[in-house]
């Protein structure tokens, strides 16, 4: 059976590689906990479409808004009011009140009236708290034993999705929430008791149903808070979905008996000026103000949960073990990868990339709703399954079939050309990005007489292909190879190059040439070259004259005093530190094309609105502001290890090869420096300065380029690159320093300086989203404390603000603006969340 098994597994490789990999990524992020918040909105969403049950005949909630407040004419109400309204409350003959309402302290007037009432009311529970900050029970019903919790359990983003049955204070005494007393209470008539069906797993059984704890890790939680004895939430509703009535009618006696005779009532306040308000599945809104539930209803939702499982069997929110919640995201992982691989496989607009891109998508979305759609189908029947992990390990498999389909055909097409490469006369050879050898036709291993392609890396080139420089015993270097420097981007000729065998030296035309891919990055550096004896031969007879000439014009003793005037002016014009990472030192020794790359942290500054600055003076005075500015700035570089490497106009490129802190230092330094100089202007015909300075640290190349009359020294790469950038950035905005993710994550100690997160965005020139902080260190003495003091808040508003909470962000980013008034990141927020918002209206 393998034998026919083989060729069909073989086929499918890309399916049994992919799929598992991808589910093993998703599966393992979601075991750290980093789809927790998604996963809870997943949850959140699930509990406002489904359909609304009946409200609960058994339960109703006398609510305390504030038309009662002004009823009562204080708040607390007075505990005559309160005696009052328990009273005439328990004339309708409830079986069983709740009083959610603390009551530790006297609120005079009717004390001792009050007293009286709470110790004729047996069916009457109090509460107190114990979690935070305590609050005690009324003293008469602790003394009867009449008291429950009032906590409340709230997850990280403080909504309370489960209810705590039980806590175990530090006092070995078992307390009883609420919820569970009042329920009790009402069951017992019913002759109803708490049962222990499990003492090893503490299952408890109600009646109909069974209770199981709530454990650390279940559906989506990581690691959290299980203390007591918790289970998950089953909300039967907001607030309209139960009966209420409120205190003035119970205090008239116009409530209708017949709602209230033999019901579980639970007394609680539910004014927006209460604050007794919480986050819940029903917090968030599409097309409307977000309304957060009073507490009396979330216990009333416990209350409700507890009755209806008991003597209805109405189910509690059930959760997977953990193999089955990785067989779930394996399975979705599957279907992604089969999908997507059978789909690329077929001719369905095999000519068409852009529509078979978008066929692909579509499909990748359809799965994914489908996906979630079983999770929302389970939860109806009140089981809570994992949402994201599938739509992630569906997604993120069928777009790595993608990439192995791409790849599978970039083979093909790898194939075909090497094909044609052979059939060329002329020497070809390749090297892949990575700098390794890759493709050499026969006409290419006959020349340079290696029978294979060896696999040495770019700096063993010269040595491993006996490359040498023409006419001279020294390999050729590496770095100026046609076929290095077509890595880098360059396309380049040389004619100085012998290969030399054991038997003969055959010198070459080489020319590099590099191929990029689709996002204009090096994919392939391609060299071609040939045997040019016969040229060679007939160029040697004019080399050997012009070497005469040479010697005899030569005079040695000016070259050298030459040598030494030049050393001591080089400096000035290009850094020593320049040619000491190119290995010389001298100036002379420096040749047209050297380089070698380095890890470096580059610093970008410039003059805000110089052109406006610069039109108001003459060139002379341009060139004197100019230079006492950049002499101001440059000693600041140099005390932090710094070099400049140009001046451009009024801007400044330095590098620094030592830590990134040495850089932020320097910056910093620099907008000190800078707020010293403007001391000196703000007067007519001196306006005052302000400069932008961004960082970036990273990979850059470090050499030579030019012609053979005019020679530079200069650094390349896409951390200059990007280091430029994030310098514009600063004036979109309105900040003095920012640096990149790179260059944050490389400092010693980030708490050493005051740091905020600013944005992710995608700069010109580079297609991945870029991470910015702002450094903030050097900013007026106000502005500063102002940020600090609102960094917390700021962070919190940014991360709402990704997340779509364009109301919540905006209400923090006013706050930010309220404390520090000159944060013009947190108006710029501000500003996106009202147009965001307004966009959502509009769609």
């Amino acid at each position: 059976m393998w034998p026919k098994l083989k060729p069909r597994s073989w086929q499918w490789r890309g399916i049994l590689i992919s799929a598992p990999s991808v589910a093993a990524l998703v599966i393992g992020v979601h075991t750290a906990g980093l789809f927790q918040l998604l996963e809870w909105m997943a949850l959140d969403s699930f509990f406002r479409w489904r359909p609304l049950e009946a409200p609960d005949p058994r339960i109703v909630v006398v609510t305390i808004d504030e038309a009662d407040i002004t009823y009562a004419g204080q708040w607390p109400i007075p505990d005559a009011v309160l005696a009052q309204l328990l009273e005439n409350l328990n004339s309708y003959r409830p079986r069983a009140i709740g009083m959610d309402l603390y009551r530790d302290l006297p609120v005079p007037p009717g004390h001792d009236r009050l007293v009286e009432v709470l110790e004729a009311m047996p069916n009457l529970i109090g509460v107190e708290k114990v979690a935070g900050d305590r609050v005690g029970p009324p003293a008469i019903l602790a003394e009867q034993g009449q008291v429950g919790l009032a906590d409340l359990v709230l997850d990280a983003d403080g909504k309370v999705r489960r209810g705590l049955l039980s806590v175990k204070p530090d006092d070995g005494e078992t307390k009883l929430g609420l919820a569970t007393r009042v329920s009790l209470m009402y069951l017992e008539a019913e002759g109803i008791a708490l049962e222990l069906a499990d003492p090893e797993k503490m299952h408890l059984k109600l009646g109909k149903a069974l209770f199981v704890p709530f454990a650390e890790n279940d559906g989506s939680y990581v690691r959290a808070d299980a203390g007591g004895y918790q289970i998950l939430l089953n909300y039967r509703g907001p607030q309209t979905n139960f009966t209420t009535v409120s205190m003035t009618d119970i205090l008239e006696k116009r409530a209708d008996p017949e709602i209230l005779r033999d019901r579980l009532v639970l007394i609680g306040a539910t004014g927006q000026s209460l604050n007794d308000l919480f986050f819940t599945p029903y917090t968030n809104s599409l097309w409307g103000v977000p309304k957060r539930m009073p507490g009396v209803v979330i216990h009333a939702n416990l209350a409700s949960q507890i009755l209806a499982g008991a003597l209805d069997g109405r189910p509690f929110l059930q959760v997977w073990n953990d193999p089955a919640e990785w067989l779930w995201t394996l399975a979705w992982s599957f279907v992604g990868a089969s999908g997507g691989w059978g789909f690329l496989q077929s001719n369905c607009f095999k000519n068409n990339l852009f529509f078979r891109g978008v066929v692909l998508g579509g499909g990748i979305l359809v799965g994914c709703a489908i996906a979630v759609g079983s999770s929302y189908f389970a939860f109806l029947h009140s089981w809570w399954i994992p949402t994201v992990p599938p739509v992630l390990a569906l997604s993120g498999s069928a777009i790595a079939i993608a990439g192995y389909h791409s790849r599978t055909l970039q083979r093909q097409s790898d194939r075909r050309l090497a094909k044609f490469l052979e059939a060329m006369p002329i020497a070809v050879a390749v090297l892949d990005r990575d700098g390794k050898p890759y493709y050499a036709n026969q006409t290419a291993q006959a020349l340079l007489g290696k029978g294979a392609i060896g696999h040495v890396t770019i700096e063993q080139l010269s040595e491993f292909y006996n490359y040498y420089r023409a006419g001279t015993d020294t390999l050729y270097p590496w770095n100026e190879l046609p076929i290095v420097r077509a890595l880098y981007g360059e396309s380049i000729a040389a004619e100085d190059i012998e290969i030399r065998t054991d038997d003969r030296v055959t010198p070459i035309s080489a020319m590099g040439m590099p191929i990029f891919d689709e996002d204009n990055q090096v994919a392939y550096a391609l060299v071609t070259f040939q045997d040019i004896t016969e040229r060679r031969q007939a160029e040697a007879e004019r080399e050997q004259f012009t070497k005469e000439l040479f010697d005899l014009n030569q005079n040695l003793e000016k070259a050298l005093d030459a040598e030494l005037e030049l050393t001591d002016a080089y400096g000035r014009f290009v850094p020593h530190q320049f040619l000491y990472f190119l290995g010389y030192e001298s100036i002379t020794d420096v040749k047209l094309g050297e380089a070698v790359q380095k890890e470096m942290s580059i610093l970008f500054t410039d003059i805000r609105n110089f052109t406006t600055l610069s039109e108001s003076m003459n060139p002379e005075d341009n060139f004197k502001f100019i230079n006492a500015f950049l002499s101001r700035m440059e000693p600041a570089i140099a005390e932090n290890n710094g070099f400049i490497d140009k001046y451009i106009g009024d801007a400044i490129m330095a590098l620094f090869s030592g830590s990134a802190d040495e850089s932020v230092r320097a910056a910093i330094s620099m907008l000190q420096r800078l707020q010293e100089y403007n001391l000196t202007r703000g007067r007519p015909g001196r306006p005052k300065i302000q400069i932008g300075i961004g960082i970036n640290t990273g990979s850059l190349m470090l050499g030579t380029v030019g012609g053979s009359n005019r020679m530079d020294g200069t650094v390349i790469g896409d951390a200059v690159n990007l280091a430029a950038r994030i310098e514009s950035l600063t004036k979109d905005y309105g900040v003095a320093l920012l640096i990149s993710n790179q260059t944050f994550v490389a400092l010693d100690n980030p708490s050493e300086y005051h740091v905020r997160l600013i944005d992710r965005v995608r700069v010109k020139g580079k297609s991945q989203l870029v991470t910015v902080y702002e450094v903030f260190d050097a900013d007026a003495p106000d502005i500063k404390q102002g940020k600090l003091e609102t960094k917390t808040i700021f962070e919190q508003a940014l991360l709402l603000y990704n997340l779509g909470s364009y109301l919540e962000a905006a209400h923090l980013f006013q706050n930010c603006l309220n404390v520090n008034h000159q944060d013009n990141v947190a108006r710029i927020y501000l500003k996106r969340c009202h147009c965001a918002e307004s966009q959502s209206s509009v769609s």
